[in-house]
């Protein structure tokens, strides 16, 4: 009896061994997830994770997307050894999609469905926790390289006082790449703002004026990652690089050897472009560089997104899908993003993820999926999306939010036609569930909604079918009103639930003249 005692105990110690010893694509999945959760338990090593935010990159604008003429080959290679996020959603514009990002919720939740001009006295609600408090919480080191955008008008608003421990980068949502000086009219054209912002942590980096902002921030973040490697107190890296390329101004690095490969573009802006992502795709190298160099990379996930779609106008391109950036066009909102990382399973190594996620996905995926940690609230819209990346698995959402208002309990008459003047829609919002996506409202300025926007766009009130029609070149909503009405019940359902925004005041007190030339708080 002893003999087989010891017996059974050596066939199971063998085969313990040979579970963790034994490559991913030979394991079932839910032997890897254990594998995975036990040594990251019994190693008491969180990872590093890299999150690196583009802004205003188009969808035809990587080279790993099939006809694009830009070349991307850093990019293109994290991207083919890890997962691409091809059913992946952010919000039409800067702020909201950067707002959800960092609170895990849709913007009808955090407050934030616009951008934030310099002169609003507004930022991301303060009661709100980011995605830096939660990960700092968890042990973290937490570091804002680059653009903020999410509020500059008090010193609580600011990123040293929402979970970073250090910031380095620009207070708004653009300037001037080499001298970092912005100009800006108030949206109601009673005055203009003008001013430098570029900040070292809170010190104001006048000398960083002639150096160019893509270069400054790649820059910034390898030293990061070397003194984090170089620093005794050993604490897991969350590195939020948030680069300013290509947003507008429409700025090359100086010489010619980001726009020599583009001499075959006619348009000059689009030539630069190329030239502006071209850079950013080297300081991205760089960066991966650097983790292996400093013995990283086999504990990091890096996380790759553009915020939301490209502009046709500054460069960009979006196609084939339909619409740009201000849009809920996919063009708008269906963000080029992939996730690299030794922590992937083989078996999903060059894959491209097609399940359902967006942007306010990241707090939960990060805190309670990468790190295995807990959130620092329990209020949330976003799923734990990690062991869907990771392995492959269907995605825990069948529906994302993309903006909703007006009056909640708006009830048509069905069947619902578009432009009927006695059956004008006195809510907006858009969502996609499953295949369907439904748009109400002005597409191209969606929380625009009157009578004469109405009667005089089709589009108005659309019902596409994602899956058969990626490109949204058919409205459906007259053959399909069953799943209208079931997406517009949805989109009430979540009216019910949205906090007020703050209202539109520009504030001239906002004036960076006012204060030495400089962009930063002023109540």
């Amino acid at each position: 009896m002893e003999h087989i005692f010891k017996m059974a105990i050596t066939i199971t110690l063998f085969l313990l061994i040979l579970i963790y010893l034994l490559p991913d694509d030979l394991l079932p999945d839910e032997i890897q997830m254990r594998r995975y959760d036990v040594l990251r338990n019994s190693q008491r090593k969180s990872p590093h994770i890299v999150f690196i935010l583009a802004d205003d990159l188009g969808w035809n604008d990587v080279g790993f997307h099939e006809g694009s003429e830009i070349k991307t080959p850093f990019m293109d290679e994290l991207a083919s050894s890890g997962v691409r996020l091809d059913n992946y959603y952010v919000q039409p514009v800067c702020s909201p999609s950067r707002a959800s990002i960092m609170t895990g919720l849709y913007t009808s939740h955090n407050g934030i469905n616009r951008y934030i001009h310099p002169t609003e006295p507004t930022c991301l609600p303060l009661h709100l926790p980011t995605i830096a408090d939660s990960l700092r919480q968890n042990g973290y080191a937490t570091h804002l390289v680059g653009k903020w955008h999410l509020g500059m008008s008090r010193n609580n608003c600011l990123p040293l006082n929402r979970g970073f421990d250090s910031f380095f980068g620009i207070y708004g949502g653009s300037g001037d790449y080499y001298t970092h000086r912005v100009h800006r009219n108030a949206p109601s054209g009673e005055f203009s703002i003008e001013g430098y912002d570029f900040r070292d942590n809170e010190r104001v980096a006048r000398e960083l004026s002639g150096q160019y902002a893509t270069n400054l921030y790649g820059n910034r973040a390898l030293e990061i990652i070397e003194q984090h490697a170089n620093n005794t107190i050993k604490k897991p890296l969350f590195l939020f690089l948030s680069m300013q390329t290509p947003h507008c101004p429409i700025q090359a690095p100086d010489g010619e050897r980001f726009l020599a490969p583009y001499g075959g573009i006619q348009k000059e802006r689009r030539r630069l472009y190329a030239a502006m992502v071209s850079s950013m795709d080297e300081a991205i190298g760089n960066v991966t560089r650097a983790l292996d160099m400093h013995g990283m990379r086999n504990n990091t996930v890096i996380i790759f997104s553009s915020d939301n779609g490209g502009i046709y106008k500054q460069g960009g391109n979006n196609k084939p899908l339909r619409g740009e950036k201000h849009q809920v066009y996919e063009g708008g909102i269906k963000a080029v993003a992939f996730v690299n990382s030794p922590l992937l399973s083989s078996t999903v190594n060059g894959t491209s993820y097609l399940g359902l996620l967006g942007a306010a996905d990241w707090h939960s995926t990060l805190v309670e999926g990468i790190v295995g940690g807990k959130m620092t609230t329990n209020q949330t819209d976003g799923h734990n999306m990690w062991n869907a990346i990771r392995l492959g698995e269907p995605s825990p959402r069948s529906e994302y939010l993309f903006s909703v208002g007006g009056d909640c309990a708006w009830t048509p008459k069905i069947p619902f036609k578009t432009q009927d003047p006695n059956n004008v829609p006195t809510m907006y919002g858009s969502i996609r569930k499953g295949p369907w996506k439904l748009i109400i409202g002005d597409p191209k300025q969606l929380d625009l909604q009157s009578k004469q926007v109405y009667l005089r766009n089709a589009d108005a009130v659309s019902l596409f079918n994602i899956h058969v029609d990626p490109y949204e070149q058919s409205n459906v909503l007259a053959d399909h009103q069953d799943v209208f009405e079931d997406l517009l019940n949805r989109l009430k359902f979540h009216c019910r639930t949205h906090v007020n925004y703050s209202p539109k005041k520009w504030d001239r007190n906002s004036d960076p003249r006012l204060r030495d030339g400089v962009y930063g708080p002023w109540l």
